[in-house]
C-alpha cells in the first residue's frame, strides 16, 4: 500500500503563472496530481520618474523595507537595469515581512537586519519601532499596488521617520472563466484549492458563478496560506479547511494533508 499521503488526491493553486512550482512540486511529491488556476497576474511597471528618484538617492536611504517576494523581485529587476553591482544598494540596512521576502532577498546575497515573524506589515512596522530608533531615518518600502497603508503610516506617525513608498509591482485580478483549467475545474471540481493571497480570494469570489464544479464533481476543501488570507476567506464565506503556518511549498503541502485527512 503507498505511504503517499496525498495519493489520489487532485489540489488546485491559484498563485500566478510560474510562480508555484515549488507548491507543487511538494504535493506532488506527497501523492497529489495539481493543477493551476492563476486568479491573479502580476506586473512589475514601477512609475518611472519615481523610480529614477528613488535609484538617484538610494545612498540616502537609512532602511530598505519589503513587503513581499514579488516587492524583492520587482526591486532589484529594475535596480540592476541601474547598477550592475549589488554593492550599490550601499549600507542600507534592510527589514523584511515574513520569511518567504527575507528567502528572497537571501537569493541576491544579502541578510536582512530585521525580519517580523508573523508575515504582516504592521507586526514589520511596530517590531522596527520598538528594537531600532527610526527617528528622523529615511525609509524606503518597496510594495505593490495592493499593500496596507498602515506600514508607512506607524512608521511615520508612532516611529517619526521619513517613508518614501515604491510601487514595484501591481496585482490585478484574472479573468479565467473561459480558460482551459476553468473548465477542468468546473468538470471535475477537486479534493483542494489553495488560496495564496486576499487578491486570489477576491478574484475567485467575482468569478465564483462561472467556477462552480458540476454535479457530481468532487466539492473542494479550501486552504489558506496565511492568516490573512484566512480572513478575507472567511469574510467572502468561503468554509475554512486549513491555514499553513507558513507561506512555504513544506507547510503548504502539510496544511492540505491536514485538511483532507479531518
Amino acid at each position: 500500500m503507498s505511504k503517499l499521503p496525498l495519493r489520489d488526491r487532485h489540489v488546485v493553486l491559484t498563485r500566478p503563472e510560474g510562480r508555484g512550482a515549488d507548491w507543487k512540486d511538494h504535493l506532488m511529491e506527497a501523492g497529489a496530481s495539481v493543477a493551476e488556476l492563476p486568479l491573479i497576474e502580476i506586473s512589475f511597471e514601477p512609475d518611472a520618474i519615481v523610480l529614477t528618484e528613488v535609484l538617484d538617492g538610494m545612498g540616502e536611504y537609512d532602511w530598505l523595507v519589503f513587503t513581499s517576494p514579488n516587492g524583492v523581485r520587482g526591486f532589484f529587476d529594475r535596480f540592476f537595469e541601474r547598477f550592475p553591482d549589488i554593492r550599490s544598494v550601499g549600507g542600507v540596512k534592510i527589514a523584511c515581512v515574513g520569511p518567504a521576502t527575507e528567502k528572497a532577498v537571501r537569493s541576491f546575497h544579502l541578510e536582512p537586519d530585521l525580519t517580523a515573524a508573523q508575515a504582516d506589515a504592521v507586526s514589520l512596522a511596530r517590531k522596527l519601532i520598538t528594537d531600532f530608533n527610526v527617528e528622523n531615518q529615511k525609509i524606503l518600502v518597496a510594495a505593490g499596488n495592493l499593500s496596507t497603508a498602515e506600514l508607512p503610516r506607524l512608521l511615520m506617525e508612532d516611529g517619526l521617520a521619513i517613508v518614501d513608498v515604491l510601487r514595484v509591482y501591481s496585482t490585478e485580478e484574472k479573468p479565467v472563466t473561459e480558460s482551459p483549467e476553468a473548465a477542468e475545474f468546473r468538470a471535475r471540481g477537486a479534493d483542494a484549492i489553495v488560496f495564496a493571497s486576499p487578491s486570489a480570494v477576491e478574484s475567485f469570489m467575482h468569478q465564483a458563478a462561472s467556477l462552480r464544479p458540476a454535479a457530481g464533481a468532487r466539492q473542494p476543501k479550501a486552504i489558506a496560506i496565511g492568516a490573512t488570507t484566512a480572513d478575507a476567506m472567511k469574510r467572502s464565506g468561503i468554509p475554512l479547511a486549513a491555514v499553513a503556518t507558513a507561506p512555504t511549498a513544506q507547510a503548504v503541502c502539510d496544511a492540505v494533508i491536514t485538511a483532507l485527512q479531518s
